[in-house]
């Protein structure tokens, strides 16, 4: 059984699914080399796709810190410049905490799941 103390190593694997890439993340996100890793994988199917949106599944993601938040943001902003959205997927109680204490939570719509999150993006 996977625990929110499991030492896990940040994993990332990415999908098209309804006109949208969707990128889970699995794992820990804490730390400047996997935020490096993210983002490098976002800009190779993001660069030179206008208007491309993402999806982030976070349900397996067990722990994120400021260094996750950071590269939240920085998704945000590239994906927005593109005229692209980005919509949080199933979130963890805890990562969805850290989204409610600093704000963020009105800045990413958070879906339960993928599915409503892609439905989202297509309305």
């Amino acid at each position: 059984m996977t625990t929110a103390t499991d030492k896990s190593p940040f994993e990332l694997t990415v999908s098209d699914e309804k006109g949208a890439k969707v990128f889970h993340l699995h794992g820990r996100l804490m730390d400047q080399q996997q935020a490096d890793h993210l983002m490098k994988v976002l800009d190779e199917h993001l660069n030179g796709k206008d208007g491309m949106n993402v999806v982030l599944d976070m349900g397996r993601l067990l722990y994120m810190n400021s260094t996750g938040l950071n590269i939240m943001i920085s998704v945000l902003t590239r994906t927005k410049k593109t005229g692209g959205q980005v919509v949080l997927a199933d979130v963890s109680h805890g990562v969805r905490q850290l989204f409610v204490v600093t704000k963020l939570d009105t800045v990413f719509p958070i879906l339960d799941t993928v599915e409503l999150a892609l439905a989202k993006l297509n309305a």
